[in-house]
């Protein structure tokens, strides 16, 4: 049992390691790669929502925004010289009073309508490729940052000289940049830009759709963990995950221990203990019965050596011829004793079996035997009774018991058979010796010598009661010994 306990642990320690090793794998290399993929669906959904949803009622109230402080909208009229800009905490319109921020609101105007999509549906992905979002509109953004830069001078008055540097050395430390389009309505599209450093993934959504009386840009930008930045997490929540497994590997095998392996162990032990007791009980019965066919065997050659050589009274052939025959006859009924116990009884029946008819039967076998030394047998009990069991060791237990009552009941005594679902008892005058009787049940024990009895006929019984799951118990009563014979599941203490 240990050993088998041992070799279940090994087992469920091999599969813990083994889960281990895979669910250790699965989260480092395949979950972040999954979260990524997850989160930029996530984007792209967002910013097409919000986009459509702004589209619909032109503000932000009550719609949920990926980045708040980031995502704008961005709305350029046709015929007005304006700009509007919502996002989800402000909304500014700013509109143009002089001539020269007409001209650069015409301008934007201007520019804004070669961004619409039907102007990039016709740029083919070269194009696109080698010269990304400034292709053909580069010179007017340039000339729109001219135009504005003359507004200021002319509006604003600083007491300081503004430069602006081009950072370009910074632009080393960006790279795989990369370009999408995706569709978002027949008059509009999602631009989606993407660029990377050592840590994160930078991605500028630009949601551009025309309307009847303007266009509409979205602009969400929003960072992306890369997988190096999340494995660190996850390889922090490693050792649990692996305590985990662990306890829950060894309480299934706890479980699978008490609830399988232990019952079918136990069962084994208990087929295996029955098999040792039926060897060892065949060795002591048939080493008990050499010994008792040696007696027989033994004097039926002395009566034929006798006769033989014609020696005293063994020459009257006549007499002593039927006590050879009479010998070999309790010789065969031993042999047939032995064989019909040893038969195998590991396929049981399980019938209906009408009590009172085969008690009658049984009964019925016995009558002359009876009649020869005027001893009368009644059966009592309702004729209904019906069991289950295996009607042919019921009848060979039935069998011996009279076979015993008709032997050592005194020349006109009674045997008694009383019938109940329960039992059947069996009852018949006399008495047995209180030395044998603890020894009952063993083989080639009888309480005195009656012809062709050689002691199994109890041992028989009690063996058949023992395969089909009955109690069989012998008292001695008031002048008297009963037989109790209880089957299965109505014993009585």
């Amino acid at each position: 049992m240990r050993e088998l306990g041992r070799k279940n642990l090994c087992y469920s320690l091999l599969l813990a390691a083994v889960l281990m090793v895979l669910l250790t794998g699965y989260f480092i290399w395949m979950l972040p790669s999954l979260y990524v993929s997850y989160t930029e669906e996530q984007n792209l959904k967002a910013v097409r929502t919000q986009h459509q949803s702004f589209m619909e009622t032109g503000t932000y109230d009550h719609i949920r925004v990926k980045n708040p402080s980031a995502c704008v909208s961005v709305r350029i009229p046709f015929e007005k010289a304006c700009v509007e800009l919502t996002s989800k905490r402000i909304a500014v319109i700013i509109t143009a009073e002089n001539a020269d921020t007409i001209e650069l609101m015409e301008q934007i105007q201007s520019l804004a309508k070669k961004m619409t999509p039907g102007a990039w549906s016709r740029m083919d992905d070269q194009e696109l490729k080698k010269h990304s979002l400034n292709w053909q509109i580069e010179e007017q953004i340039r000339q729109i940052q001219d135009r504005l830069n003359t507004i200021w001078e002319k509006q604003i008055r600083l007491p300081f000289a503004l430069e602006v540097i081009d950072l370009t050395a910074e632009k080393e430390l960006y790279y795989n940049e990369s370009f999408r389009i995706y569709p978002l309505s027949d008059q509009g599209m999602i631009v989606e830009t993407t660029v990377f450093d050592d840590n994160n993934q930078y991605t500028n959504y630009l949601a551009v759709e025309q309307a009847a009386d303007a266009i509409v840009f979205t602009v969400l930008p929003v960072i992306t963990p890369q997988m190096e930045e999340i494995r660190p997490v996850v390889m922090q929540s490693i050792p649990m995950l692996c305590a985990v497994i662990l306890m829950l590997v060894l309480i299934f095998s706890q479980l699978y221990s008490n609830g399988i392996v232990h019952p079918v162990y136990k069962k084994l032990e208990d087929v295996n203990q029955h098999l040792m007791e039926e060897n060892k009980r065949q060795e002591m019965f048939l080493g008990a019965s050499s010994h008792q066919l040696k007696t027989p065997i033994t004097a039926a050659l002395l009566l034929i050596d006798g006769m033989i050589g014609q020696i005293g009274k063994y020459k009257d052939y006549e007499k002593y011829l039927p006590k050879v025959k009479e010998q070999l006859l309790s010789m065969r009924r031993m042999a047939e004793e032995i064989l019909s116990l040893n038969q195998t009884c590991s396929k049981l029946k399980q019938e209906p079996v009408h009590l009172y008819e085969l008690i009658q039967a049984q009964t019925a076998s016995y009558q002359v035997a009876a009649a020869a030394r005027q001893l009368k047998i009644s059966v009592e009990g309702t004729k209904e009774i019906c069991i289950r069991t295996d009607a042919d060791l019921l009848a060979k237990i039935i069998d011996n018991l009279l076979a015993n009552a008709v032997a050592y009941t005194p020349q006109g005594g009674c045997i008694r058979l009383m019938l109940s679902e329960q039992s059947v008892t069996i009852q018949n005058q006399g008495m047995i010796p209180a030395d044998i009787l603890p020894h009952i049940f063993e083989p080639f024990v009888s309480g005195e010598h009656r012809s062709g009895s050689h002691g199994l006929g109890l041992y028989i019984a009690a063996y058949y009661a023992r395969m089909m799951g009955a109690d069989l118990r012998i008292y001695n009563r008031e002048k008297r010994v009963e037989a109790i014979l209880m089957f299965a599941g109505k014993r009585n203490s």
